[in-house]
């Protein structure tokens, strides 16, 4: 055969690898798995056995953009399980995730960040003290959530390093267990601790100390044993981008607070079916 044909020939079954190999991409991310806090709205809950709320709208919106046809969310008990299913590579896609070292060993992060939180520190009612300094908290006990971090901040290091800090297997615990006098006080993100102050009527029964020590960003996350990393993490980013100039995570966050607020009397998210 002539060189020129045999080179030709060569290039097409290049060309029809490289298509084949794109196909099988498109394949397997042509469905997304994405999991989450259960116990944060607005931003997430769970209601009638399904992930809800601002994040919820936010990713699916995303994810169309870029190009994904189906989004399957999937509920985990507890934010820490959530974590270790996406680690393990169970899902693809976990969100709200605040930046650590630890995490970064088994999450790509997306940026740009999407959300932020402000980290409360909740005693009861009448106890409240000055946290003007972190060492402030040293000479109480504190309990916070499985699985929450700080990252790799100041506070981040002084929590690891300093601080009587017990630890829950969710929020509610964490509330009940400061209610019963076991510790002086709790860390909690706002969206998660608003709602379960709402729902469990404990308005002036606890207070929220005046300042924050910790203000995290929240980033979406692909597990490292993802197959649809590579082949979706610049649209993403360009998406977030995007829908960050159109405000469209605040917008979603007024619209299900609206929502949570009005149908909390008829539901608990508390207690998926």
């Amino acid at each position: 055969m002539h060189p020129v044909f045999i080179a030709i020939r060569r290039l097409l079954c290049v060309i029809a690898l490289c298509t084949s190999t794109a196909s099988f991409s498109q394949q397997v991310c042509s469905t997304l798995t994405v999991t989450g806090p259960p116990q944060g709205p607005p931003s997430s809950w769970v209601q009638d056995g399904k992930l809800v709320g601002a994040s919820v709208d936010f990713i699916r919106h995303i994810a169309k953009e870029a190009g994904v046809k189906e989004v399957k969310f999937i509920v985990y008990e507890n934010w820490s399980q959530a974590l270790e299913a996406t680690r393990e590579g169970q899902v693809d896609v976990l969100f709200s995730a605040a930046w650590s070292t630890v995490r970064s060993q088994y999450l790509n992060y997306i940026q740009p960040a999407y959300a932020s939180q402000n980290l409360f520190v909740i005693v009861r009612h009448g106890e409240r003290f000055p946290l003007r300094r972190y060492d402030d908290l040293k000479s109480r006990t504190g309990i916070a959530g499985l699985g929450e971090s700080y990252g790799d901040s100041k506070f981040g290091q002084f929590v690891e390093k300093e601080l009587n800090l017990k630890r829950s297997n969710n929020i509610g615990e964490s509330f009940e267990r400061l209610m019963a006098g076991e510790v002086d006080y709790m860390l909690a993100y706002e969206n998660a601790a608003l709602s379960e102050i709402f729902l469990r009527n404990l308005p002036g029964k606890v207070e929220i100390v005046n300042t924050f020590p910790y203000r995290t960003d929240t980033f979406i996350t692909f597990s490292k044993r993802s197959k649809c990393y590579a082949g979706l993490a610049d649209k993403f980013s360009q998406e977030i981008a995007e829908a960050k100039q159109d405000n469209l995570f605040f917008r979603l966050m007024n619209k299900y607070r609206d929502i949570f607020n009005q149908g909390a009397v008829i539901f608990d998210y508390r207690k998926p079916k």
